[in-house]
Order: C-alpha cells, then structure tokens, then sequence
C-alpha cells in the first residue's frame, strides 16, 4: 500500500501485546505498556537510586571536613544524583525488562 506524502504512517502493532496504536512504529511498545513497564522498573530504580545517594552522603562523610557551606553543597549533590541515577536506571530497566 503506497501512501502519499504527508500522510500518516497506519499503526503498527505493538511488540508486547501486539495491539494497534497510533503512532507506535513497528517494534515499539504502546503506550500502555511501556507505562506498565515503567511502573513495574520504578521501585528498583528508587532503591539503586537511594543506595548511590547514600553513598556519596557516606563519601562526603568520612573523606571532606564537613562545614556547614559544604553540607549545604553535599545536600544538594545528593538530591541530584538520587535523581539522575533514577533517571538511568529507570530506562535501562524498562529496557532490560522488554526483551
């Protein structure tokens, strides 16, 4: 089937559960799977994240005179690498939980 150009693509049927969704493209999730997905990579992601906070407090602790300018600054980093560690291991969780 030839489209014309600026068309919309048909929809693809999703990799998982093999439904038909808009804007999916072929291997791709819907969109209710790759939220199932996510939810299900979300505690994990909170405890790795949690653990490599904990760490760089730990570091902070044990290895830099702790001031009370740099307690603020190690606050700060640690709510940042809770953060994108979370990030990270959320997406290399939904994707390890694909396949």
């Amino acid at each position: 089937m030839l489209l014309r150009r600026g068309s919309p693509e048909p929809p693809a049927p999703c990799a998982r559960c093999s439904r038909r969704a808009a804007g999916v493209r072929w291997g791709d999730l819907c969109p209710e799977c790759l939220a199932e997905l996510r939810r299900r990579a979300s505690p994990l992601a909170r405890i790795i994240s949690l653990v490599f906070a904990g760490v760089v407090i730990g570091y902070a602790y044990w290895r830099i005179p702790l001031t009370p300018a740099t307690r603020i600054w190690v606050a700060a980093i640690a709510v940042a690498t809770y953060f994108l560690v979370r990030k990270i291991t959320t997406g290399i969780a939904v994707e390890l939980m694909r396949k």
